[in-house]
């Protein structure tokens, strides 16, 4: 099989900016201009916590060791995730719903490691119930 290649006047200084290697767009920071419902954010907390839960882990387990750029990339995709999970929280008006997805980023937060957002998010919590939960599934808010 033979090839071929033509040289075309004037297309040797065009580089190929469409195969450049970019950062993932994880679906999670797509955004939605439409106006959405309380079932629906939480639907999507729930997405953003499950789909970088190994990210927050990894970051748990990263945190201490030297930087690295599976570090930096790791820790920047939770970050960029729970401020994202936080950010739906506050659109959410239900309280039982809102208090659920707290729970959820809570639990993603001391997955991390990240007890300092835990602890916010445990505060804001309005539902004895959930409140409960919390206490049980980590003994720090014991005391709270």
């Amino acid at each position: 099989m033979k090839v071929l290649l033509f040289h075309v006047k004037g297309m040797e200084a065009k580089h190929m900016t469409w195969l450049k290697k970019s950062e993932p767009t994880e679906a999670w920071e797509i955004e939605d201009d439409e106006k959405i419902g309380d079932i629906e954010l939480a639907r999507q907390i729930r997405e953003i916590c499950n789909s970088v839960a190994d990210s927050a882990e990894a970051v748990s387990v990263l945190y201490y060791g030297p930087s690295t750029e599976t570090k930096k990339r790791e820790i920047d995709r939770y970050e960029r995730a729970k401020k994202r999970a936080e950010k739906k929280i506050e659109q959410i008006s239900d309280e039982l719903l809102r208090d659920t997805a707290i729970y959820q980023v809570l639990n993603f937060c001391m997955k991390a490691g990240d007890v300092e957002t835990a602890e916010r998010l445990f505060h804001q919590i309005q539902t004895a119930r959930i409140a409960a939960l919390v206490k049980s599934e980590h003994p720090m808010f014991r005391d709270s």
